[in-house]
């Protein structure tokens, strides 16, 4: 008798310490996921794209361990302001990163063209540049013929 009582104590006290840690996990789960938001609330302007892919990969991971554990209505309430608050501020965050670097390849691309129309320019005349985008626009309608 002695025995069974002291295996069912170890046995409740085992299970205790499961649904503790489990407990810990969904907490640890929404601290990371509000961690992240505020990293990226407060650096994602100067994000590279290593570190939004690593952002991203964090996301990945906290949502992986997210479903291992059993959220009370209230997490569940907290969990879902905070996924959506992190997700407004990657969209807004990354828009603002993505129109960054738009202008940085516009202004680029731009000075490619400039020093490519002066290069040719001083190679070629109008009768050339006449017949080059007659056969980049045949190459396109062609392009689009075979999509069709």
């Amino acid at each position: 008798m002695k025995i069974t009582s002291l295996f069912n104590i170890i046995l409740t006290l085992a299970l205790l310490c499961t649904l503790g840690a489990c407990q810990s996990r969904e907490e640890r789960a929404i601290s990371r996921l509000n961690s992240l938001a505020r990293s990226i609330d407060k650096n994602g302007e100067n994000y590279t794209v290593d570190d939004w892919s690593e952002a991203m990969e964090d996301l990945a991971d906290i949502h992986e361990d997210m479903a291992d554990c059993e959220f009370s209505k209230e997490q569940l309430k907290e969990l879902g302001q905070v996924d959506g608050r992190l997700s407004i501020i990657i969209a807004r965050e990354g828009a603002k990163a993505l129109g960054k670097e738009t202008v940085t390849f516009i202004d680029r691309f731009n000075s490619f063209a400039v020093g490519f129309r002066e290069g040719a320019e001083s190679e070629y005349d109008e009768d050339d540049f006449n017949q080059i985008e007659e056969d980049f626009n045949n190459e396109l309608d062609s392009i689009a013929n075979d999509w069709e």
